[in-house]
């Protein structure tokens, strides 16, 4: 690793590139905080110095090990500076760029570094409104490019990634109706990943209270209209109306025979009675937990971003702990075979599922999710049970085999 680094200001560039692939693959299978700690100065002031000189390849490269460094040292003194120091680069190599390997890999690392690394709203809007600008160009700006679907696509998810760090009363009223006009646009799009993007996106702003914070505004701005002496409010809001007329293109969508059922059933639950589309499960060394909407995000970009080492800074990394509330399972000494087994408390067992305000009075809901044979809960505590026997049997025999399952 060390090696690697210094030969980032190698001459050549393929010698850069394979030291940035060393780094990331070190930084993947390993949580090499020390390192990172050391040493996230040199990377990232070299790595960003290739923005500029570098291949697209190479900027793909170093971007995505500026990230994996973010990702490693969590939140911080460290990670703010390299927020700060990354924001102008990274934003001028967006207006710049074209190629979709360079852009997606820039828009996951602003997004990755604003996330780990911003200190308060501000900063975070800051990053929010330059990835808003690559989305929903200033539509006076007749030079402003387009951008192919998958560059659009990822634009969305990095923005919505950072949303999700985002209190929705905190933002701008005009703003935030503008991004959900445009969003709703994009429901309808021709590619798939731009639908699901922008579906997910407005699932995030439904769950964050973004549309209870507009109907306050709204309220606020209206009651000011009837003071004047303006009452042609009719009675029918207009986050009322937005809400309808994102209801109406899914609805319409999901009349299309190209696009998959199952799924667009789960975004109508999403709309209609503000059900989370899936509930995950996700079993780390016999651990269980489900999240809320906003979880789950995270949980897929983090999961696209560290690739294969996924599981293991799932398993080794204090700030994804933190981050999603995992308990650390506690180790237990296996006499006579000299190693350690992996294994929970009852009291560590968790099992929480996100239940909508809408959904909770609704028995049958409560019966899918809780009562029937093959609700999320019971097929949860079977999988638990069967992980149970089956590492009570491995100790039995001093045996232990290490669960890959995510």
């Amino acid at each position: 690793m060390d090696k690697a680094l210094d030969s980032l200001s190698h001459k050549r560039g393929p010698v850069r590139e394979e030291a940035l692939c060393s780094i990331i693959t070190g930084s993947t299978v390993k949580v090499q905080v020390q390192f990172a700690e050391k040493n996230f100065v040199t990377l990232v002031y070299r790595s960003l110095a290739l923005l500029k000189k570098g291949s697209p390849k190479e900027v793909s490269l170093a971007t995505q090990a500026i990230a994996l460094f973010a990702i490693t040292l969590g939140p911080g003194g460290n990670t703010h500076e390299i927020y700060k120091d990354s924001l102008p680069p990274l934003s001028q190599a967006l207006e710049s760029g074209s190629e979709l390997s360079k852009i997606s890999s820039i828009l996951d690392c602003l997004a990755i570094v604003t996330f780990v690394g911003a200190k308060d709203f501000e900063e975070t809007e800051k990053s929010m409104q330059i990835i808003w600008k690559l989305i929903q160009p200033v539509a006076l700006n007749v030079n402003a490019r387009k951008h192919s679907p998958a560059i659009l696509a990822a634009a969305i998810s990095a923005w919505s990634f950072i949303l999700t760090t985002v209190d929705g009363w905190r933002l701008n009223f005009k703003y935030c109706r503008g991004a959900i006009s445009y969003l709703s646009d994009l429901i309808e799009y021709d590619d798939e990943s731009v639908r699901i993007a922008a579906l997910e996106a407005l699932a995030l702003i439904f769950e964050s209270g973004c549309f209870n914070s507009l109907s306050t505004e709204a309220k606020c701005s209206s009651s000011c209209l009837i003071h004047e002496g303006n009452t042609s409010t009719n009675g029918y809001s207009p986050i009322q109306e937005m809400k309808d007329n994102i209801l109406h293109r899914v609805r319409r969508l999901s009349l299309k025979d190209e696009v998959d059922k199952d799924r667009m059933s789960d975004w109508l639950k999403v709309f209609e009675d503000g059900c989370c589309p899936k509930t995950l499960v996700i079993n780390w060394q016999n651990m269980l937990k489900s999240f809320a909407w906003y979880r789950l995000l995270q949980i897929k970009f983090m999961k696209r971003i560290l690739g294969s080492g996924f599981n293991k800074h799932m398993q080794e990394n204090e700030f994804l702990h933190e981050l999603f509330e995992i308990v650390t399972p506690k180790r237990e000494d296996v006499s006579g075979y000299g190693c350690q087994l992996y294994e929970l408390d009852s009291k560590e067992v968790i099992a929480e599922y996100y239940e909508p305000e809408l959904r909770k009075n609704n028995k049958s809901s409560i019966q899918r999710m809780f009562m029937s044979p093959n609700s999320f809960h019971n097929k949860a505590m079977t999988q638990l049970l069967n992980k149970r026997r089956m590492l009570s049997q491995k100790r039995r025999n001093g045996h232990y085999v290490v669960d890959d399952e995510c």
